[in-house]
């Protein structure tokens, strides 16, 4: 049994091109499954096919494409103002449409061939298995990376923490989100972590040692029924406490709700904890 303190690592923001957003999806959604050890330099493309094909698109939410076109303000818009899942900005000479790759891939289903997904289609249709791409994009193009509108980007961050804060990021739903799942991955054989809770050196000795003795009890208790039972099973007797790996990925927008509500003096200590770790002056 180890008792570690919580921590943030922030991946900052989500990448644009083909490439790095398929190693960045990849290293999201292995987070999952601790199998971060099996990325190699091409294993990103097999393992977000993977994904798609078995229908988890949660994972592919870690990412971002945007696109753009010029606007005449004379002239009518020919598009839809507004897309489920995604967002529409008028900056400048041009109108821009961004979002993650799941987003993009529901709304090309559900609103059929259209000029504003021929950038999507030429650059993704191969990934989703999408036969049918239109010819030539038009005044639509992908916007560079370094011309996305600050409030187009998304940013992502990692926290190492216990299965309470976790529950409670999740309420987040314009968030994405992968998590180190207790059904899958194993504790058996390793020494399990726990977290260390918010001003953990303030408390009584009596308390202290009941939290760790509970920590060192779940941890046997998990370990003898995994001599019989499935991780699914043998899950049920771990605390809130456990150490947990959870990837957030959002737009400016949707972290600076998360900031004004998680960092004040009325959020769970151990959710202050780790929201301070994060560099919000970087990007917000």
């Amino acid at each position: 049994m180890k008792i570690i303190k919580p921590s943030v690592e922030f991946y900052g923001v989500v990448p644009t091109d083909y490439e790095n957003a398929l190693k960045f999806i990849e290293k999201a959604g292995r987070t999952c499954y601790k199998s971060e050890d099996k990325i190699t330099e091409d294993s990103a493309e097999k393992f977000v096919k993977k994904l798609i094909k078995a229908g988890h698109l949660a994972m592919v939410e870690h990412s971002n494409f945007v696109i753009r076109k010029p606007f005449d303000i004379y002239s009518p818009p020919d598009y839809p103002t507004e897309f489920k899942y995604l967002n529409v900005r008028l900056e400048r000479d041009s109108v821009y449409i961004g979002g993650n790759l799941t987003a993009w891939y529901q709304c090309f289903l559900a609103n059929g061939l259209a000029p504003i997904f021929d950038p999507f289609l030429e650059e993704y249709a191969n990934l989703f298995g999408v036969d049918i791409v239109e010819g030539g994009c038009g005044q639509w193009q992908v916007c560079p990376h370094n011309e996305i509108p600050k409030e187009l980007h998304r940013y992502s961050a990692k926290f190492i923490c216990n299965r309470a804060v976790t529950h409670e990021l999740v309420r987040h739903r314009p968030c994405s989100f992968a998590q180190e799942s207790q059904r899958y991955v194993r504790y058996e054989n390793d020494d399990m972590e726990f977290i260390e809770p918010a001003e953990f050196d303030d408390w009584d000795s009596e308390y202290k040692t009941m939290f760790k003795t509970s920590c060192i009890v779940s941890e046997s208790e998990y370990k003898y029924m995994r001599k019989k039972l499935l991780p699914q099973y043998a899950r049920l007797v771990l605390p809130n406490a456990v150490k947990t790996e959870i990837v957030v990925t959002a737009d400016g927008a949707e972290w600076q709700h998360i900031k004004n509500l998680r960092t004040t003096s009325g959020a769970d200590p151990n959710m202050q904890l780790v929201m301070n770790m994060m560099p919000w002056e970087s990007f917000l």
